[in-house]
């Protein structure tokens, strides 16, 4: 078997060339990168912000879960449907289609 030497379409030249970089100009795009990237770190701040009074705050009402524990425990405890279905749709829409 013989292996013949295929000489390459790239010429070694290119590998050696000692120009200088330059780098690409600005577009019109990068104001408009700027801007979201402002919207964002405003975002990020009020979430800092928040972030702190979040975590003072009780994770549940205790004199709330307490009042209904006692409703349970006396047999009291009801349930108004309706005003939780109002609730509902007033927290998150009501739909055009219903």
């Amino acid at each position: 078997m013989e292996i013949q030497k295929i000489n390459g379409a790239i010429s070694a030249d290119i590998s050696t060339k000692k120009e200088p970089v330059t780098s690409p100009k600005p577009t019109e795009t990068a104001p408009k990168l700027q801007l979201a990237h402002k919207s964002v770190s405003d975002d990020w701040k009020m979430l800092a912000s928040s972030q702190q009074a979040l975590q003072q705050m009780d994770d549940m009402d205790q004199t709330k879960m307490l009042e209904i524990r006692q409703s349970l425990r006396g047999g009291t405890f009801t349930l108004d449907i309706d005003a939780i279905a109002e609730a509902m749709l007033s927290q998150h829409g009501k739909s055009d289609d219903q």
